[in-house]
């Protein structure tokens, strides 16, 4: 049978993919079946036919998988969030250490890899300390705030509750958009780039219970800046554990909640309380501002640092450095352990979060360099180990070749995508390095998102 675009296959889910999506096959080909869970029979509907896989969407399910449940979010439906909220949270976690063994083994060229025991989350709701909602306009230009309809960049709806960040959350949610209404204040239009409210990020110390509430306006905010800063005012009013309630504003077409200007009227752009909170690993205290960096899982970035640890095996005469280390949460966490830490990042803003970080924590043998890891890396000279947490895309070419010619005795790589984890792996073993240690920890239930650990030793 040649497949074509619509047809309808009932098809058994065998799999999940990295991605999220069911895994079915028709005729030795592959099927991927957004919504479909192994165990699952369903009717599929084919979107798309390649070469090699189609892709499609499980319409119906005609017999449920037998761990299926029923997901606890009224939005759950609708919303791109948590995909696998319907499944029960121990395949959850089945599947993603399944999903980093099997990259390590088809990708990295590892027969037998060392991959131990999923580490799961300690809270798999209300666990996350940063959430951005926007605000969009409906067909008939009202107002909207909540979160993207799945699929879709330019559809937005009203949320009522979310079960990943707080209670609190979703009170502040609530009344921002009652405020709104009642002072008929325009939403952002995402497609036409007019329009004034565009979102509202509300970031939370889970350690330390501070609460910071930021409202981003488009740049065509005048006539409009009293209005703005009573709904703060009254934000902070009503909910008086807010410690830093700001309006910061984003004038590009990006649509992504970061700050390119702050209004003249108010300093730092700050309506009631600092422009900033503070959250705590351990016993370190780390400074959060509106744009900062942060793992937004504060109860298992403790555990994931904690791993890395407990894999490098860190001595008082270790000479660490820390590639791609971003506002230095790692680098500070270790810096008790050993001799000396050198964190390298290219984003400027974050290395000063990260100097900021050290001062504050009176950490003085650790030190960082705004730059970019392929460019300085086969520079930094000898290191007895090297902790590597690159974005998606894994390391630069170039920076995988500084790091085999700097050739540090331990290396651990913490990773938010197994199949580029398993490829620089590859590269590394070819160089003389062996993988000892393999882990995932489970940072974001109810999502596909995956963050391993892995140990490698130079023989």
């Amino acid at each position: 049978m040649n497949l074509k675009k619509r047809d309808i296959l009932e098809l058994q889910i065998e799999d999940l993919a990295f991605g999220g999506k069911g895994v079915a096959k028709h005729e030795g080909k592959v099927v991927f079946a957004d919504g479909g869970l192994p165990g699952d029979t369903a009717r599929v509907f084919i979107k798309k036919v390649k070469p090699n896989y189609c892709d499609g969407v499980a319409d119906e399910i005609v017999s449920p998988s037998p761990h299926r449940i029923s997901p606890v979010c009224k939005h759950f439906d609708i919303c791109g969030g948590c995909k696998w909220q319907n499944y029960e949270y121990d395949m959850q976690l089945k599947y993603k250490a399944g999903q980093l063994e099997q990259n390590l083994i088809h990708i990295g060229g590892i027969d037998n890899p060392p991959v131990e025991p999923i580490i799961a989350a300690r809270k798999t709701y209300f666990y996350r300390n940063k959430m951005e909602f926007s605000f969009h306009q409906d067909k008939n230009g009202e107002l909207l705030l909540g979160m993207h309809h799945a699929g879709y960049f330019d559809r937005v709806f009203n949320i009522e509750k979310c079960h990943l960040q707080s209670e609190l959350s979703n009170e502040i949610v609530k009344f921002v958009r009652d405020e709104c209404y009642r002072l008929e204040l325009p939403a952002y239009h995402i497609r036409n780039h007019e329009g004034l409210m565009r979102f509202l990020v509300v970031r939370e110390g889970k350690f330390t219970d501070e609460v910071l509430v930021n409202i981003v306006t488009g740049g065509q905010f005048e006539g409009y800046e009293d209005r703005i800063i009573e709904i703060g005012r009254n934000l902070a009013n009503k909910f008086t554990g807010i410690n830093s309630l700001l309006w910061t504003i984003n004038s590009r077409k990006a649509n992504i909640a970061q700050t390119d200007q702050l209004p003249l009227m108010l300093k730092n752009g700050v309506i009631h309380g600092r422009d900033h909170i503070y959250e705590k690993l351990d016993n370190y205290r780390f400074r959060i501002s509106a744009d900062s960096f942060f793992q937004t899982n504060s109860y298992q970035a403790q555990v994931l640092y904690d791993t890395v640890i407990e894999f490098a095996e860190f001595s008082r005469s270790d000479n660490i450095c820390d590639l791609y280390c971003g506002t230095g949460t790692i680098g500070i966490y270790v810096s008790g352990l050993v001799k000396s830490v050198t964190g390298i990042e290219l984003v400027e803003a974050a290395v000063e979060d990260a100097k900021n970080n050290a001062r504050i924590n009176g950490v003085k043998n650790i030190k960082f360099i705004a730059d970019k890891v392929e460019n300085v890396v086969s520079e930094l000279g000898a290191f007895d180990k090297l902790i590597i947490d690159p974005p998606r895309a894994g390391l630069h070419p170039k920076g995988l070749k500084g790091i085999m010619a700097m050739a540090p005795k331990v290396i651990v790589y913490v990773s938010c995508n197994p199949s580029t984890l398993a490829r620089d792996i590859a590269e590394l073993c070819r160089e003389g390095y062996r993988l000892e240690r393999a882990t995932a920890i489970d940072m974001f239930p109810h999502t596909y998102h995956i963050e391993s650990v892995v140990k490698l030793i130079r023989d």
